[in-house]
This record gives structure tokens, C-alpha cells and sequence, in this order.
């Protein structure tokens, strides 16, 4: 199930919710004062696969490791030595 980040207009709350994809555009209460004031937030994410050599290498949303922000051919998380 998707995870979606949201932000809480009223008490200024971040927290993050699991639900379904069809049910995206339900109303999501704040869980800390239990506003209807949310909004959703665009999430970045980065999609890696290995090599048959072991290698890492981006795919999708990001071009390098996204703890590192490193471009090319990343960091010594992405592609250890």
C-alpha cells in the first residue's frame, strides 16, 4: 500500500499516512488535532537496480543516490568500491 506525506494547514503538523490509491483523494484528518485542512505532498522517489556485477544504477526519479544527492555515478552507497 502507498504512503503519501501530508501537511496539516492548521496546526502546521507533517506526518505521513498509508492508504489505498483509489482512496487518494478521501479526506485525510491530521492525526495531532484532527483538522480536515491537509494537504498532500509531492514525494520524490528514486528507483535502483542491480547489475549482474553487483553495480547499482538509478532507473527513475533520481540520477543519483537520493540520501546523497550525488549525480552520476553516485556515492559509495550507490556504487561501493
Amino acid at each position: 500500500m502507498p504512503v503519501y506525506d501530508y501537511h496539516c494547514s492548521h496546526c502546521n503538523a507533517a506526518f505521513t499516512v498509508r492508504k489505498a490509491m483509489s482512496e487518494i483523494d478521501s479526506p485525510t484528518p491530521c492525526p495531532e488535532c484532527e483538522s480536515r485542512e491537509t494537504q498532500r505532498l509531492i514525494s520524490v522517489v528514486a528507483i535502483f537496480a542491480s547489475g549482474s556485477a553487483g553495480q547499482k544504477r538509478a532507473l527513475a526519479g533520481a540520477s543519483s543516490c537520493s540520501g546523497c544527492a550525488t549525480a552520476g555515478p553516485g556515492c559509495a552507497s550507490c556504487h561501493p568500491r
